[in-house]
């Protein structure tokens, strides 16, 4: 059984522009890819979500040092694509519309591991990111 919690943050002014940053990283590397599979599409390739994180990996992110920036965790590109994948998913099974461009401030998100120390709550422990 997958528990999930959702909870609001108290986040100090540093912490804040943090997130901030995560939240742009993920909706630009999320708006990047989905403008080059609509590119890819249309010269009549089938793109998908491997390649086009192989290609950003590899050629797009050495270009935007602040990507890269220190305190900001590396995976969060990687959960973007993985979005993207399951949005096409979605929609090539029928069960949404397609993906739709990311706009800032309107419901900014990231996701990232789940590979921190595990903290007790109410008998149960969540493990949240280092």
């Amino acid at each position: 059984m997958l528990l999930s919690i959702k909870t609001k943050l108290k986040l100090s002014k540093a912490q804040e522009i943090i997130m901030n940053k995560h939240a742009g990283i993920a909706r630009f590397t999320y708006n990047w890819g989905l403008a080059t599979w609509n590119n890819l599409y249309k010269d009549g390739l089938k793109p998908n979500k491997y390649i086009l994180k192989k290609f950003f990996n590899n050629h797009v992110k050495p270009e935007f040092e602040w990507i890269k920036e220190k305190g900001i965790c590396q995976k969060i590109t990687q959960y973007a694509f993985d979005h993207l994948g399951d949005s096409f998913s979605r929609l090539f099974s029928g069960k949404g519309g397609y993906p739709k461009f990311k706009k800032k401030g309107h419901r900014d998100a990231f996701t990232i591991d789940a590979g921190g120390k595990p903290i007790p709550v109410g008998g149960k422990s969540i493990k949240l990111p280092t």
